[in-house]
């Protein structure tokens, strides 16, 4: 009887200690598996955010190559001419819309290189130089019948920019080579353009002064 008790007795120390190891194996096995899955965690999450800073820093240096694009000078530009703007905003709405210009945007995107550009300017400096002969021979006619004091000023106002149009074209000329670069022809052939344009918008506005229907010489 007492042997009977002490086996029992053995029995169940011997599976105390057998389930107490069975949870001490569990618990480390537990403790381990749990740091590395916060460690491979962290990691992730690290190359995912530098990934994303990547990106973003590549979107930025984008946009900033983009804005610095769009600013470059438009002047000499084909395709580009200068805003004119007077302090009548229904001239200035009908001159943008003269058909010179028009074209002038549809032949300077078939010039590519600084030769092309070049010759291009000229021709629509000649286009406008003729314009302006045309304007203010048909604001002569208007200027003819009127007494009042509108027509002298505007005479003198013509024989100036005649007379200063030999010094004006150099001082163009000038600048342009003081700027050097690739593009110093181009933009003196340009500035010539429009020199003659501008001439030729204030020659127009005085003439729709008088005849709001004034028509150009350009076909």
């Amino acid at each position: 009887m007492k042997k009977g008790k002490v086996l029992c007795i053995v029995m169940i120390l011997a599976i105390t200690a057998f389930a107490f190891s069975g949870c001490s194996t569990n618990k480390n096995e537990s403790g381990a598996s749990s740091a590395p899955v916060s460690s491979q965690s962290e990691t992730s999450s690290a190359a995912v955010s530098s990934e994303v800073q990547s990106e973003v820093q590549s979107a930025v240096s984008a946009s900033s190559a983009t804005s610095v694009a769009g600013n470059e000078p438009t002047q000499s530009q084909p395709g580009q001419v200068i805003v004119i703007q007077t302090d009548d905003k229904e001239f200035d709405k009908l001159f943008k819309a003269n058909p010179i210009d028009k074209q002038y945007i549809l032949d300077s995107n078939k010039a590519f290189s600084s030769v092309e550009m070049i010759q291009l300017s000229q021709k629509y400096a000649d286009i406008w130089s003729k314009e302006v002969t045309h304007a203010y021979a048909e604001l002569t006619k208007h200027m003819q019948p009127d007494s009042s004091l509108k027509p002298a000023a505007l005479r003198a106002e013509q024989e100036k920019w005649v007379s200063g149009k030999a010094e004006a074209l150099q001082k163009i000329n000038d600048n342009a080579q003081a700027a050097g670069g690739t593009m110093a022809e181009v933009d003196a052939a340009s500035g010539v353009m429009d020199y003659y344009r501008t001439r030729a918008a204030q020659v127009y506005k005085a003439l729709y002064g008088y005849d709001k229907n004034y028509s150009y010489a350009y076909k």
